[in-house]
């Protein structure tokens, strides 16, 4: 890295100084550590001064996610380039530049300032931060709109599914119900059995389904960013919405078999 490179990403120096135009070649070699290194390597101590055979360590700087978002930061170990200058010619350079104006408005200015001092050298990839930032999490987009839409179907399938299982549930007990209501029940009395055995089944299955889906988050929050282990708001609608659902299956039949005359639901099959 040359000076300016943390002041232009905006990495903050937690302890020590960072480089300086007088760590160059002619001086001993020293390095800054990330706190992800310091954290590791250096627990309940200083690491500042110390002498490792990469060079002297001087500062410690923030953690940055260099591989991806979706993953945490690793131990990571920052050189001066006018200390290792066999670097830029192995790999090439990134130039990270900081404005307050238009990216687009700058790339002609920064093309020129490179030529000026290397009009052989090649100027590609050129990406503003959100850029690399959206170029990051492409493929975790990607997983999660698939999990959006496979929930998505799979809710689907359990409204219809809840709905179908229960309707049914209740319709073959049309006999039953007729039976009841020719021994003189009432309307409200059949309706308050038929909710409450659905209520029974509706509240067994959102235990058992709560208790799957607080599991399947967790595995999910160690292999995807961002995705929280409990989502109060989320458990809560899905679960208003089968019970909804459930409640609907229940009240719908039950409501016609209750306006049906007991003579003919007792000859109902």
């Amino acid at each position: 890295m040359t000076p300016g490179y943390f002041g232009a990403l905006g990495i903050p120096l937690r302890r020590g100084r960072g480089f300086t135009d007088h760590d160059n070649s002619e001086d001993p070699g020293v390095i800054l550590i990330n706190e992800a290194l310091a954290r590791r390597y250096f627990p309940n101590e200083d690491p500042i001064g110390r002498h490792t055979d990469r060079g002297t360590i001087i500062g410690v700087v923030g953690d940055v996610r260099q591989t991806g978002l979706d993953r945490p930061p690793v131990p990571e170990i920052y050189y001066s380039v006018a200390q290792n200058l066999a670097q830029r010619s192995d790999s090439g350079m990134s130039l990270v530049v900081s404005a307050e104006v238009p990216p687009k408005t700058l790339l002609r200015a920064v093309r020129v300032a490179i030529h000026q001092v290397d009009p052989s050298q090649a100027v590609f990839h050129i990406k503003t931060m959100q850029r690399v930032v959206e170029d990051s999490l492409s493929d975790l987009n990607l997983y999660v709109w698939l999990i959006g839409l496979f929930a998505a179907l799979a809710l689907l399938l359990a409204v219809a599914g809840i709905y179908g299982v229960i309707s049914y549930a209740v319709t073959t007990r049309t006999q039953e119900f007729g039976i009841r209501l020719a021994l003189g029940a009432d309307a409200r009395s059949v309706l308050g059995l038929v909710l409450g055995h659905g209520a029974l089944l509706v509240g067994l299955g959102l235990a058992v389904g709560l208790c799957g889906a607080l599991g399947l988050t967790r595995l999910l929050k160690s292999l995807l960013f961002g995705i929280a282990p409990v989502d109060a708001a989320t458990f809560s609608a899905v679960s208003v919405l089968l019970a909804s659902v459930a409640l609907v299956a229940c009240l719908i039949p039950a409501r016609r078999v209750t306006k049906v005359d007991p003579a003919i639901a007792l000859r109902y099959e």
